[in-house]
């Protein structure tokens, strides 16, 4: 037989099944069965059936009752001294089966087993204890079933389930240790460090407590995990430098910069070294190049290096200013109170570096430099000189293999004396000779002995180009010019397709060129797909490149950037119309885009070199490039790379006269102007583009939308009647998005100036547009606008509704700062219908997607703290 207690008392004999549903004689059952094994008096079952004040007869009643279950099954209940029992095997009722599941470590067959209430029919003082005692065990079981789950790596798919349980045990520290262990797990350290931050501060204020020893040591395990670890891998094989490996150990907290000739090792002894030394810097290391002495207009920005280090620092992007002094005092902040070693490699100048130094006592600052920079803060000077002729030997050896060296000395030590004894040199000649292996050494030394023509024995540049030029000699002419065409890229690396691109050639055929030149160490895959190589073999190689071959590959790799940007500017952003482009010439690849991630990935990944590849297309080139960078610029907040670029691409779409182009880019130009606060040029520029548009309605309304998103919150009127105008012409040329993202403004517009009718009226206009689109953000923003239009007329479960969907919708869409607007407004909502505790958990709830996105949280905050008071 089987019995069910969980739900509705039942019991199955075969294929037979007799459900006695909310029946005193199945409530008894109940009882019988819960201590299933113990005789329980008359008195006993009395009070648990009937509750504690029974009718008089209720002996006389449980006495019938029990006659009725003996009849109904037979040989299940015994009369014993003092009452009755049921003696079955404890297996067979699904409560202890529940309970020897646990046991036996089985709590996802447990857990099914107890999805409904125990004794859910039975509404008494002893059965609501029963409940209550086994809601602790049920709650048990689920968390040991959360901990096997993540011990078996299921950290995503666990976190619903946490979070909901969170929001119910909100002083849980068990639940709460398992949710910030699967939100670490699945890629998500900083949200579960926000968990922590919220937990430890409920503690401290409803309980006067601390967090226990337990979580504690979590938080500083997942601190330290979260730290930024941005070093290049350690170079090897690496050797020598005992003395200024011994400076850099004793240099106390502050800058220290290595200056030294192009490849002495500058970077090899910092990065060596700051592999050596990451144990004193437990908070991160960060590491940028910048390029300094790259290709012209390659070096990166001051403002870019400090948008990497922020961001490395999970500085949220909505956080950081678009002023350069701003984001400096923001990294001083992040930095605060960290012990942190920055790297800041291949600078050119004091002032590019300038803006980067912390000045915090427990940061240290590295950088490399050709050049002896002398920054505002005191800063140790360490110069790097050549080689020591036992080291130079001891890095060759290593390359080429110990027995091979001390098989051939004399070869060692010319070819030592040929490359001058740079550690670039070095590792090319070794290169060389390492794919070589059943060549003499003395070969090698006797091919370059005969560079006497390079030689000069003041330069090693020249010294330099000798051996650059003996390793190019065993390249396959094909390897030779892809070398030679790699000088020619704008930015600091290229990818797969865009070195095909530039060779003409298949992407297979490219692939197995670039690891030749791999090989010989003349670049290196700096990321999985892309490619590098160092400044001076690059200059090397564009002094190879010839006039005729040079331009005609650069303007595929032009092409390349330009037709594969549209691509992804057009995933990235569906709803922009795409500009008409040209058929891509023989050699030229274009790499789809399929998804908005992918194309993502690639404008991140390509914004260097399309910035530098910009001034020097041709006027379609870059009008192509300008319209696909503007809105990945703009969603980074990356505000003066958007103003240059559109800039640069409104130049060359004026030269193309191509109206809508012009146009277009006026907005663009527009938009740059205004999120950098120069409100007046903003206008200006847009007037201009009303003026290109004189007679194209839909151009002219996206002007006019775009000029109501620059006025303050003191013209909302103007605002509005700038959207009223655009949408009369969205609607005269039947542009469906236009006049979706036009009603919603007017939805918000009339909202904010508290005629709530209105905005309602525009709101569940537009709400099919935004819906039929599939647009998530239109749908979040209309349901936003219905909630503070249902909350200005008072109808509170409807604008409850509303702001909870709004919330959904902007979810979905990724989009934390307004999600965590609709939340604390669902706050709002609850609290002026008098629901505290809902209002509770939804400033709660804002106030975690606040701290972790570093947007203010003030506001809510401040209603969390007169609650509780």
């Amino acid at each position: 037989m089987r019995f069910t207690v969980f739900g509705g008392v039942s019991a199955r004999t075969g294929d037979r099944t007799t459900e006695f549903g909310p029946t005193r004689p199945g409530a008894l059952l109940g009882v019988l069965l819960v201590d299933a094994g113990h005789v329980l008096g008359a008195d006993e079952l009395v009070e648990r059936v009937l509750g504690d004040a029974p009718p008089a007869r209720a002996r006389a009643m449980t006495q019938t009752w029990l006659t009725r279950l003996r009849q109904t099954l037979p040989g299940l209940i015994e009369r014993e001294a003092g009452g009755y029992v049921v003696r079955v095997d404890p297996l067979e009722i699904d409560l202890h089966l529940f309970r020897h599941l646990v046991r036996t470590g089985r709590h996802a067959e447990a857990l099914a087993l107890a999805e409904e209430d125990l004794l859910s029919t039975l509404d008494t003082p002893w059965a609501r204890r029963q409940r209550a005692d086994f809601a602790d065990e049920l709650l048990a079981a689920r968390l040991d079933h959360l901990d096997a789950r993540l011990s078996a790596g299921e950290h995503s798919a666990v976190v619903p389930e946490l979070q909901t349980l969170a929001a119910q045990r909100p002083l849980d520290e068990r639940v709460a240790a398992q949710l910030i262990e699967a939100l670490h797990g699945s890629g998500r350290t900083s949200d579960a460090l926000t968990h922590f931050d919220v937990l430890k501060a409920r503690l401290a204020t409803e309980l006067g407590a601390e967090p226990s020893r337990q979580l504690a040591t979590l938080h500083r395990r997942l601190q330290t995990a979260s730290a930024p670890r941005q070093l290049p891998a350690a170079p090897k094989p690496f050797t020598g430098r005992a003395v200024e490996l011994a400076e850099l150990d004793q240099a106390p907290n502050g800058v220290v910069v290595i200056t030294g000739t192009g490849g002495v090792g500058k970077t090899s002894l910092a990065v060596h070294w700051a592999h050596r030394a990451a144990a004193r810097f437990p908070d991160g290391q960060l590491y940028v190049n910048l390029h300094g002495f790259g290709p012209s207009g390659a070096a990166l920005s001051p403002g870019d290096a400090l948008l990497r280090f922020l961001s490395a620092l999970d500085v949220p992007r909505a956080k950081v200013p678009h002023d350069l002094a701003g984001q400096s005092a923001l990294l001083r902040d992040a930095l605060a109170g960290k012990k942190v070693l920055m790297l800041l490699d291949n600078a050119t100048d004091a002032d590019q570096i300038e803006p980067l130094l912390p000045r915090t006592p427990n940061t240290h600052v590295v950088v490399t430099s050709r050049t002896a920079l002398k920054p505002s803060h005191r800063a140790q000077s360490l110069p790097l000189g050549l080689l020591p002729p036992d080291d130079a030997r001891e890095l060759l050896a290593a390359r080429i293999g110990h027995d091979r060296a001390q098989a051939e000395p004399e070869a060692v030590d010319i070819v030592v004396r040929r490359c001058a004894r740079l550690p670039l040199a070095l590792a090319v000649a070794g290169a060389r000779a390492a794919t070589q292996p059943e060549f003499p050494l003395a070969a090698l030394a006797d091919e370059l002995a005969d560079l006497d023509a390079f030689a000069d024995d003041d330069d090693v540049t020249a010294d330099l180009r000798s051996v650059f030029s003996h390793s190019c000699k065993a390249l396959s002419p094909a390897a030779l010019r892809l070398f030679r065409l790699l000088g020619l890229v704008p930015g600091s690396d290229i990818s797969l397709a865009g070195a095909a691109s530039l060779a003409g050639l298949a992407m297979p055929e490219t692939g197995a060129l670039l690891a030749e030149l791999a090989r010989a160490n003349l670049i290196e895959e700096s990321e999985p797909g892309r490619f590098s190589c160092h400044d001076l073999l690059r200059d090397y190689a564009a002094e190879l490149a010839r006039h005729d071959e040079g331009e005609q590959a650069l303007t595929r790799l032009l092409d390349h950037l330009a037709l594969t940007s549209v691509e992804a500017g057009v995933a990235f952003t569906p709803t922009r119309r795409r500009p008409i482009t040209p058929t891509p010439g023989h050699g030229v690849v274009v790499s789809p885009m399929n998804t908005r991630d992918e194309a993502l990935r690639w404008l991140v990944a390509e914004h260097p070199t399309l910035m530098a590849a910009l001034p020097l297309g041709t006027p379609t080139q870059t009008w192509l490039m300008g319209w696909s960078l503007a809105d990945i610029l703009d969603r980074q907040a990356r505000y003066r790379d958007l103003l240059t670029s559109q800039q640069l691409a409104l130049a060359a779409v004026q030269q193309l006269g191509d109206t809508d182009g012009i146009g277009r880019t006026l907005i663009n130009v527009g938009r740059g102007l205004g999120r950098l606060k120069r409100l007046d040029e903003a206008r200006a520029v847009l007037e201009r583009a009303l003026e290109v548009y004189e007679g194209n309605a839909a151009g002219q309304a996206g002007v006019l939308l775009n000029i109501a998103m620059l006025c303050t919150d003191d013209q909302i009127h103007e605002a509005m009647e700038y959207t009223r105008r655009g949408l009369a012409l969205f609607e005269e040329c039947g542009d469906q998005y236009g006049q979706a993202n036009a009603l919603t403004g007017l939805a918000w517009g009339y909202g904010k100036i508290g005629d709530y009718t209105a905005s309602v009226s525009y709101s569940e206009r537009v709400m099919p547009m935004w819906q039929a689109m599939g647009h998530l953000f239109g749908q979040g923003e209309t349901w936003d606008n219905l909630g503070t239009a249902y909350l200005g007329l008072r109808d509170f479960p409807r604008a409850a509704h509303a702001f909870a969907e709004s919330a959904g919708y902007f979810r979905r869409g990724g989009d934390v700062p307004h999600e965590a607007a609709a939340y604390e407004q669902l706050g709002d909502t609850h609290a002026a219908a008098g629901d505290a505790e809902s209002a509770r958990l939804a400033w709660q709830k804002s106030l975690e997607l606040r701290t972790g996105a570093g947007t203010p949280a003030d506001s809510v905050r401040a209603k969390l703290q007169a609650e509780r008071e």
